[in-house]
């Protein structure tokens, strides 16, 4: 089943006046992209960096607007200046985001694919479900993050554990800009491409534990272009991100623990389904783990023979089995990345 949820980034509304509130979604509407309504201005800050415009009121409106800000206003008493008075100026809004369009300035939702995924319980396979969809979007430089402090490493999943390159605690991005590809050349990469960003193992020092700030700042200057892949516990998937998959066991605890990471991810507007694990019993039909966790089901990933021992000897291979690529070719198409949307392989 098919998630119904589009991932195209979208225009977010954030407008506090009931009776303005009407008019300004239904500009939005009329542009064709997903609408995000918010309320508070908690929730505003986390879904501020995936939208590729907002259309904000007065009691919302930010410091330091960006050019794909937009200001609405009930009545020119009321307007600030630069702002737009609806209904009587909602053509010339929809001609300014058309004008958005043509001019290509949109967010870096747009520019690369941001995509979490996340364990409903320890050894569903989620780390390595993260790392088959890196591999089947090597071509396009992708990028691993494990947000996971005591994973075991990434790394070792990737096969690539004696390459040098940075770990957390050894990567400092600073203040600014950064770029993509400078983040990318100081990270390990496996021989098909893929950056990976992960914790250092040491029996002396306790490893250091990304926290949001990081993660946000390492998404921000990779999700740049490209694929972004990262493992990592509901509380640290960014703000940016187009898809965030839940992998879940069909049976009925690791369903009700899929609902609250469900719950927690709607709560953050962030696009979510299922990725179902194959189990040698369940509990549950796909049609019923949707029904407890609150989420349709995207994919099953199905056991791959000798596949665990492949991972052990010299991690995950290029050549994935055919029900392991099946499924990141599934995620990756629910994503919108390109070269996979739309596509069913």
């Amino acid at each position: 089943m098919k998630s119904p949820q589009r991932t195209q980034a979208p225009i977010v509304v954030a407008v506090e006046d009931p009776l303005l509130l009407p008019e300004a979604l239904h500009v939005a509407a009329a542009c064709g992209r997903p609408v995000l309504e918010v309320s508070d201005r908690s929730q505003l800050s986390r879904v501020r960096g995936r939208a590729w415009a907002m259309l904000v009121d007065a009691s919302f409106a930010p410091p330091d607007p960006t050019p794909t800000t937009f200001v609405v206003a009930a009545s020119t008493d009321a307007a600030a200046p630069g702002a737009f008075v609806l209904p009587a100026q909602a053509a010339d809004l929809l001609r300014a985001l058309g004008a958005l369009a043509q001019r290509g300035i949109v967010s870096g939702r747009d520019a690369g694919t941001v995509i979490a995924v996340i364990g409903a319980g320890g050894g569903v396979g989620a780390s390595t479900l993260a790392g088959a969809v890196c591999k089947r979007a090597s071509s396009r430089g992708a990028t691993l993050v494990d947000a996971h402090s005591r994973s075991g490493g990434l790394d070792l999943l990737m096969g690539i554990e004696d390459v040098p390159g940075a770990r957390w605690g050894e990567i400092e991005l600073g203040e600014g800009v950064v770029a993509r590809e400078d983040v990318r050349r100081a990270l390990p990469t496996t021989r098909d491409g893929v950056a990976v960003l992960t914790c250092g193992r040491s029996s002396i020092v306790e490893p250091p534990a990304p926290g949001r700030d990081a993660v946000e700042a390492v998404v921000s200057a990779v999700g740049a272009d490209g694929v972004t892949v990262l493992d990592a516990p509901v509380e640290l998937v960014p703000a940016r991100c187009d898809l965030a998959v839940i992998v879940v066991a069909p049976q009925l605890r690791p369903a009700a623990a899929a609902a609250g990471i469900a719950a927690a991810l709607q709560t953050g507007g962030v696009p979510h389904a299922l990725a179902v694990r194959d189990s040698a019993w369940a509990s549950l039909s796909s049609e019923e783990l949707a029904t407890v966790a609150g989420a349709p089901v995207l994919t099953t990933v199905r056991n791959c023979r000798g596949l665990t021992g492949t991972v052990e000897r010299r991690g995950l291979p290029e050549r994935l089995p055919r029900p392991l690529a099946q499924a990141a070719n599934a995620v990756l198409a629910e994503a919108g990345a390109p070269g996979f949307a739309g596509a069913a392989r």
